[in-house]
């Protein structure tokens, strides 16, 4: 898990909230898994993949120096940006999906305990309306305004 979070303190939170289990187990139901020891293994290409989203600015090999998601190694400590490249290539996208499936339906659940409203999940209400036809289908369907 990578270590320099005082450089990006979102990703900080975030490595706080997205467990490393679920990275496992996301490689692992999608066969992504490392089987090589490699200087950057499969769930350090999934932390980079997300940084990369949170910090578009940033080189591949500045966000990988900067939260040091290499693994040490005396012979040769520098990584190649094509190598970089090849990881995420190895990795593609269905480990993030799972990923994604997994957390999302996680965090959903912890923080909509009780805050449904007429059954549905809520997420935002930011006050706007949505004007629809007055027939009493869509009274019924929808509701109507109480005065």
């Amino acid at each position: 898990m990578p270590r320099k979070h005082h450089l990006y303190p979102d990703f900080g939170s975030l490595t706080r909230n997205l467990d490393p289990q679920w990275i496992a187990q996301a490689l692992a139901t999608t066969g992504c898994a490392s089987v090589r020891k490699r200087k950057l293994p499969a769930e350090r290409v999934v932390w980079l993949v997300i940084a990369l989203a949170m910090y578009r600015h940033q080189s591949m090999a500045q966000v990988v120096a900067d939260l040091d998601l290499a693994l040490p190694d005396e012979i040769n400590p520098d990584i190649a940006k094509s190598a970089l490249t090849q990881a995420r290539q190895r990795l593609g996208q269905e480990p993030l999906s799972q990923l994604f499936g997994m957390s999302a339906a996680v965090w959903d659940q912890r923080h909509q305990q009780g805050r449904s409203w007429r059954g549905l999940a809520r997420y935002a209400v930011d006050g706007s309306t949505l004007r629809t036809a007055d027939t009493q289908d869509n009274r019924e369907h929808f509701g109507a305004q109480e005065y």
